[in-house]
């Protein structure tokens, strides 16, 4: 089988998990991608060269496999191709399926919408075959002819166009698949990680889940939930009958369609523990476009947008949780150039992995 074949490495690659970014990073590396966000900073300063990283490890996988196990069928490319249909309709695996997808110019989503079935596979399969051929006949005529060898170890193989665009349309869907579950899964973790950092430094105790009996002195606050409504909230505080809808996306001017539909997910009165709550709505993104109508469509719900991008977010996040809530903190009379030196020593006791339970 094609995916025995596959490096193990490029096998640990293939799925994002958060304990193998932890352990990568460690609570001291979280701590300060964290403290990062906090004064202003982009989550992704960090994550993408771990990105990167990753996915050069994953290429250097299949360029193993492709010269070592593949450069000869190759030059055979229908018989190929039936090899790689044949193996993914044997097996249900996870991990094989997304290698094969990969051969065959797909991510998984893309082979849910673009192929929807399995009864399809084969078509979608003779098609692309026929587009290979097509596509690198037009490339000879426009291009010529490629010439070259790749050597890896003791293997060298020539270079041929169905070559090279076999294995970039691979690579291409590999990096689609890679960097989309590490978007997902770094937005998840660091939601989790910036909201509940700043919610316990702010002396909201943490629940791991939503308390079923409420005392109103007490200031509250949960992670990720989802109410009766299918509405989920990234985080809600509590506090004498006034709850607070937290919405956090690292969202940038690229997705303000994604933005705007934050605006929509809340209630303003929810029975929380048996009490009934006055709702309001905070909504933290990484930045907003200049022409963007978000900050007014939040406002006409009763909410408010904050972006991550100003250095000082989490004093103007204070000052709104002090009003909203009648409270008084010290943070909302912070400077932003007081802040790095503020939040390091109340971090360093913190025990971050405690947001992480659910």
């Amino acid at each position: 089988m094609i995916y025995d074949k596959f490096n193990e490495i490029g096998k640990r690659n293939m799925h994002a998990t958060r304990s193998a970014f932890i352990d990568m990073v460690g609570e001291d590396g979280l701590k300060d991608i964290i403290r990062n966000v906090l004064l202003g900073g982009n989550v992704r300063d960090t994550t993408e060269f771990i990105t990167q990283k990753r996915l050069m490890r994953s290429f250097a996988a299949t360029y193993e496999l492709f010269i070592k196990h593949l450069s000869d069928e190759i030059t055979d490319l229908p018989s190929l191709m039936n090899s790689i249909y044949n193996e993914v309709c044997a097996t249900s695996t996870k991990a094989k399926k997304t290698l094969y997808y990969w051969l065959l110019g797909l991510t998984r989503k893309g082979f849910d919408n673009i192929v929807r079935l399995q009864d399809n596979l084969e078509d979608y399969k003779d098609s692309f075959l026929s587009s290979i051929f097509e596509t690198t006949s037009d490339i000879r005529e426009n291009f010529g002819e490629i010439f070259g060898y790749l050597k890896l170890g003791e293997k060298e193989v020539p270079i041929t166009w169905e070559f090279l665009m076999m294995l970039s349309i691979c690579l291409s869907a590999q990096t689609l698949t890679l960097r989309g579950s590490e978007k997902s899964m770094n937005g998840k973790l660091f939601e989790r990680l910036v909201l509940g950092t700043l919610l316990t430094i702010m002396d909201f105790q943490y629940c791991p889940t939503p308390p079923k009996e409420v005392n109103a002195d007490s200031k509250l606050f949960w992670l990720s939930n989802m109410d009766e409504n299918e509405r989920e909230t990234d985080a809600t505080l509590i506090y004498h009958g006034i709850a607070v809808s937290i919405d956090i996306g690292f969202i940038g001017k690229g997705n303000p369609e994604i933005s705007l539909d934050k605006v929509t997910r809340f209630n303003r009165y929810k029975e929380i523990g048996g009490v009934d709550h006055t709702m309001k709505t905070i909504i933290i993104v990484d930045t907003i476009a200049e022409n963007s109508d978000l900050p007014n469509k939040a406002a006409h719900v009763g909410g408010i947008v904050l972006q991550m991008i100003n250095p000082d977010w989490i004093i103007s996040f204070a000052k709104e949780i002090c009003s909203v809530f009648g409270i008084d903190h010290p943070l909302q009379y912070k400077t932003a150039g007081e802040l790095d030196a503020y939040l390091r020593p109340l971090m360093a006791d913190l025990n971050i992995r405690t947001f992480l339970t659910h």
